[in-house]
């Protein structure tokens, strides 16, 4: 409060810079997740930050923008940024949705990482939360049928290239 956004993403790229540069001292990959309420809450801005400090990568979390509404083609090109990722269902209006109410296309998304060279993990992460009524679905089930669904797009992927 009482500072301008310019002002604080120019303090955000000084912050993460350092800590990008003692991760890399370490040997270890620096990541951040940019979501709803953070400096870069929208993909374009998300990029911005990316460009801004060397050797930032994201952990990417489509669900932070699938539910303002943001289309998984804008969000498409941070795969390439990303070292690590967070995958669950989501809809507009809904940080968290079962497999079935999910609007994500993890089929493509699969497609692009291994277009990109994403080298990262795929980590499942349905919560139990009141926040966002993430509480309102069955978490171990919708972790299995999620990772199903990433699965049967890794194997469709294979198929396809050896055809």
């Amino acid at each position: 409060k009482g500072e301008s956004k310019a002002k604080s993403f120019g303090r955000c790229c000084e912050e993460l810079a350092w800590r990008c540069e003692k991760a890399q001292e370490m040997g270890i990959t620096f990541s951040v997740e940019a979501h709803i309420g953070s400096i870069a809450p929208v993909p374009k801005e998300v990029i911005k930050l990316v460009k801004h400090v060397p050797g930032l990568t994201l952990t990417l979390d489509y669900t932070h923008f699938t539910k303002i509404g943001v289309p998984d083609v804008e969000v498409e090109p941070l795969i390439q940024y990303s070292s690590h990722f967070h995958a669950r269902g989501a809809r507009k209006g809904g940080i968290q949705a079962s497999v079935k109410d999910n609007t994500i296309d993890f089929a493509r998304i699969v497609k692009v990482m291994q277009e990109t060279g994403y080298r990262g993990y795929i980590e499942l992460e349905y919560v139990w939360t009141e926040f966002e009524n993430c509480n309102k679905v069955d978490n171990l089930s919708e972790t299995i049928l999620l990772r199903d669904v990433i699965l049967e797009a890794y194997k469709e992927l294979s198929r396809s290239k050896r055809r």
